[in-house]
């Protein structure tokens, strides 16, 4: 589960750099008003709704390290 976590993690990671990067060369290309519209018409809204119902999900599945474990490190 926690490879999971780590790649839900790391997609997420990578997806918000690249869209900041895209914002900020469509700005300072003066299309920022058309990188906008690209934004809202295209499958992104729908793929943050799953990253963050996603990321819900995993925050109710239980870690399997006991509080031994975490008390010993």
């Amino acid at each position: 589960m926690e490879l999971i976590r780590l790649v839900v993690a790391g997609v997420t990671g990578v997806l918000l750099t690249g869209g900041y990067l895209a914002s900020v060369s469509a700005y300072f290309n003066q299309d920022a008003a058309g990188y906008a519209a690209r934004i809202s018409s295209s499958p992104v809204p729908m793929l943050a709704l799953v990253l963050l119902l996603g990321t819900v999900a995993l925050a109710f599945v239980p870690s399997k390290e006991t509080d031994d474990e975490v008390d010993a490190s």
